[in-house]
């Protein structure tokens, strides 16, 4: 069989990290996982590396409960009353 890939990958979550629905919670951002192609094309629009990204931690508990993985990058899209959209992205690492 040629390349290699994971069958299961599963984390271990506290109850109490379960109590709060923390991607519905009126103060966390949203957060889109990008596609192979739309990171490359961000890296390449920006002339980037993946590493020269701010970063997210794989810990993170929005990388934990959408079940990030190194190297994987994020939309972060913020919205305010101040501010009405600001978006970066983010690389798991």
């Amino acid at each position: 069989m040629g390349g290699s890939f994971k069958l299961w990958s599963f984390d271990i979550f506290q109850i109490t990290d379960l109590l709060v629905n923390i991607t519905k919670h009126v103060l966390k951002p949203r957060h889109e996982l990008l596609t192979d192609t739309e990171k490359e094309k961000l890296l390449k629009k920006y002339n980037l590396e993946g590493k020269q990204l701010p970063r997210m931690s794989q810990k993170d508990a929005i990388a934990r409960y959408y079940g990030l993985e190194k190297g994987q990058v994020v939309k972060v899209t913020y919205s305010s009353e101040i501010i009405e959209t600001h978006i970066t992205y983010r690389c798991v690492w």
